[in-house]
């Protein structure tokens, strides 16, 4: 800008460009932001089709049916799979959760704490997790219905109110995501995995390991807190271009636009390699010491402790639910 011999600013050639270039600028990138959001949301969504528990693992096929594969002894994983119309799914340690189209609930595996009762659970839920031996289920109106064993806290047998539109269970605590993009937590907070009074930011998406809890911003980069032993959670957080996230035992992987994933912490079953693994994935999960990765063709690939089935080397082939019908 110059000033006029009267002290008002006049516009030169070059701030008219400027504000030539400004104005085409910003709504170029909030439209890129938006669709980058876009794109986490749905990666977000793909990671509630695929869910490694302790030692076994369950994936939801296009048709509404669950494949189960891995440590079986308490009927967590059924070698023939379970069959309906299902949304979303979660393991535990031992039991596994399934959502209904209806918002009702099925449940099968470990119930020693009411954890996945036989019956299942009715309700008007829209997500689920599951933790050591707790489960958690999301209500339409954003509170949080709690079941299962509770000596930390974590499962509160009168639910959770508030505004949240996610959640996540880790061995012994709770994530609750509000809808203003802080994280809500309860439950074991040894580690520091679940402050109390929660964590600001401005996340979009968030994951519970054994002990510790990671977060995505909503410009792709990681927010990380409790045990952090083996780098698991690093306190400076991870920056990247990412679009989901996992967290398992004692390590945490990220998945990248590209379809490459970023790992970090304890590796020594091979479930997270410090290198990254490349290739075409769309969603994530980690378990107790190993992971899997859902490719864009349907299958999935499995890496880490494979002493019960749960991490086949040559993968699991589908096809499994990769997008919305």
């Amino acid at each position: 800008m110059e000033r006029t011999e009267s002290g008002m600013e006049s516009d030169t050639e070059e701030s008219l460009a400027y504000k030539a270039m400004r104005t085409v600028w910003v709504p170029w990138q909030r439209k890129r932001r938006l669709v980058r959001e876009q794109e986490r949301m749905q990666a977000t969504r793909r990671c509630a089709w695929i869910d490694a528990g302790l030692q076994h693992a369950v994936a939801l096929r296009p048709n509404g049916n669950i494949a189960c594969w891995g440590y079986n002894n308490n009927g967590e994983a059924p070698p023939g799979g379970v069959d309906g119309d299902f949304v979303a799914i979660a393991a535990g340690f031992h039991h596994s959760l399934a959502l209904r189209p209806n918002g009702n609930i099925a449940c099968w595996g470990d119930n020693g704490y009411g954890e996945a009762p036989p019956e299942g659970l009715d309700g008007d839920f829209v997500a689920i997790a599951a933790g050591g031996v707790h489960s958690l289920a999301l209500r339409r109106n954003g509170s949080v219905a709690c079941y299962g064993y509770n000596g930390s806290g974590q499962a509160p047998p009168d639910g959770v109110e508030g505004d949240f539109v996610a959640i996540a269970a880790g061995g012994n605590h709770s994530l609750a995501l509000r809808r203003n993009g802080n994280i809500a937590c309860w439950g074991r907070n040894n580690n520091g995995e679940a402050p109390p009074g929660g964590v600001d930011g401005d996340f979009v998406a968030m994951a519970a390991g054994r002990f510790h809890s990671i977060a995505l911003r909503r410009n792709g980069n990681i927010a990380c807190w409790g045990y952090n032993n083996n780098g698991e959670a690093p306190p400076g957080g991870v920056d990247g271009d990412f679009v989901a996230i996992a967290a398992g035992d004692f390590h945490s992987l990220a998945l990248r636009r590209d379809g490459s994933i970023a790992c970090w912490g304890r590796n020594a079953d091979g479930q997270a390699p410090p290198g990254g693994v490349d290739g075409d994935f769309v969603a994530v999960s980690a378990g107790w010491s190993f992971s899997l990765a859902l490719r864009r063709d349907g299958n999935i690939a499995c890496s880490g402790y494979n002493g019960s089935g749960q991490a086949p080397p040559d993968g699991v082939r589908g096809p499994f639910k990769t997008q919305e019908l």
